[in-house]
């Protein structure tokens, strides 16, 4: 009777980490799907799910993930496209707005953050730095053969030219050139807003 029950414990245990994805989406849809890809621990089955909603993955991609986190899916996954050998490790957030395009042999390495827009609360009241700072939507694209280290964060419409390296934890606010290592975030000296910006917008 024990075992019988372990083996029941362990059936549970595998469905929650290896689910049907055709089970999950027909019962939930693409918010079961995308929470099915936060909880997963299977990269082939990360991959599958992605590939069959609508993700442009190519056949010799490696695995992908697990446990990625997909943002604005919309109704399907075809703002993402990977190309053969490329390679998104674990707890990666994929901002899918706009397009994301990683291309052959590219890496994006675990618990990075690729963004394709910005927003600090278009049509909020009383949010004057949404008219300062606009809505942005624009892709963002990894050239092939580049790396992107482990928690590093690219924003909306960065393009990481072909072979550039990027530290672990680096902020990439703007365009890297081919072949360049990028070791830190870009620096900028703090400013402070006008107060008569804020007097004119709040009248």
């Amino acid at each position: 009777m024990r075992k019988l029950l372990d083996l029941v414990k362990y059936r549970l245990w595998a469905a929650s980490q290896y689910p049907s994805p055709a089970l999950v989406a027909q019962h939930g849809g693409m918010f079961a799907l995308v929470n099915c890809l936060k909880q997963c621990g299977s990269p082939d089955i990360t991959t599958q799910i992605l590939r069959d909603h609508g993700a442009d993955i190519h056949p010799d991609a490696y695995p992908i993930g697990p446990w990625i986190t997909v943002h604005e899916a919309g109704a399907d996954f075809s703002n993402l496209t990977v190309g053969p050998h490329a390679h998104i490790g674990k707890e990666v957030f994929l901002d899918l707005t706009d397009r994301i395009v990683i291309e052959k042999s590219a890496a994006v390495g675990m618990r990075c953050i690729i963004l394709t827009h910005l927003n600090l609360g278009e049509g909020y009241p009383d949010k004057p730095t949404a008219r300062l700072i606009p809505k942005k939507e624009k892709p963002t694209i990894l050239r092939r053969g580049c790396s992107v280290g482990a928690g590093s964060i690219v924003l909306c419409g960065v393009e990481v030219g072909e072979d550039a390296v990027i530290n672990a934890g680096v902020v990439v606010d703007q365009d890297v050139p081919p072949r360049t290592i990028v070791t830190s975030s870009r620096q900028k000296a703090p400013y402070t807003m006008p107060e008569k910006f804020f007097a004119k917008l709040m009248r």
